[in-house]
């Protein structure tokens, strides 16, 4: 805003006509615009102002501020790529832990199919028991001797083959019991060792998030700092100091602008008041 535009308003506000409300918002950005120019200034320059009595030991807080983020920073990244490795470390205990599941309902599933095998069998054989059975044992029976001593030997054998097929089954569903009892240890190895490493991983995620705090922190400070040095510069941007002059041809700094935007922003306050 010109000083004629200036004047102009405060005339227009005397007979009643007068947008405050705007006039305060634009009074706001324009502050903000100011404050963000001195950051930017001082976070340019800091570096390069240690030579500068009134500013020595705002430059020796900088130093402190920086080397101590950094420092957090630093510890931030080891803590950051542990609480990574420990994601894929839970990736691969699921991963592992799958498969290992997998493979035992796989056996469970083949046993459980043979068992189901062994069973029809078995079926078979009791029929067929019964039927050689009937055939030389009964009221009516005739037959000679010879051919009962061949079907009591066939029943004999037929006896035999469901003991074996009994005890088969016996040995299968053992196995499919130790299957169970494998899987029921895969599931608590596996939920224990990913509580645990989870557990290590909140812990790491809230060492980070404590880290990114205080960087925050620091960085909240050091704008405070960078707020003092920008105002400082632009401030004695035409003093004789040859430092500030270094910094001024160096960085094509101009008060000029700087003094505009305080001007408008003085302005637009006035109106919005």
């Amino acid at each position: 805003m010109t000083i004629f535009g200036f004047i102009l308003r405060r005339i227009i506000k005397e007979i009643g006509i007068c947008n405050r409300q705007e006039h305060s918002k634009r009074a706001s950005k324009l502050s903000q615009k100011i404050t963000n120019a001195k950051v930017h200034l001082g976070s340019l320059v800091w570096e390069e102002i240690n030579e500068i009595s009134d500013l020595k030991e705002v430059y020796l807080e900088l130093k402190i501020l920086t080397k101590k983020q950094e420092n957090i920073k630093s510890a931030q990244v080891e803590f950051i790529e542990s609480n990574n490795e420990l994601k894929l470390k839970v990736e691969k205990i699921e991963f592992d832990s799958t498969q290992n599941i997998n493979l035992t309902y796989k056996e469970k599933g083949d046993l459980s199919l043979e068992l189901s095998e062994l069973k029809k069998q078995i079926h078979e054989t009791e029929e067929e028991c019964k039927k050689i059975r009937k055939r030389f044992i009964g009221p009516d029976n005739s037959q000679e001797n010879e051919t009962v001593e061949t079907f009591k030997s066939l029943y004999a054998k037929e006896r035999q083959k469901l003991v074996k097929l009994r005890l088969e089954i016996e040995e299968k569903n053992r196995l499919i019991k130790r299957l169970n009892e494998r899987l029921n240890k895969i599931l608590e190895a596996t939920k224990l060792e990913i509580s645990e490493t989870m557990n290590e991983v909140s812990q790491t995620s809230k060492k980070v998030a404590s880290q990114s705090a205080e960087i925050e922190a620091i960085e909240s400070s050091k704008k405070e700092f960078f707020i003092d040095v920008g105002t400082f510069i632009f401030k004695n941007l035409e003093s004789s100091d040859p430092n500030i002059q270094s910094l001024k041809e160096k960085y094509k700094l101009s008060s000029r602008g700087h003094k505009q935007l305080i001007q408008s922003m003085d302005h637009h306050s006035i109106l919005a008041s």
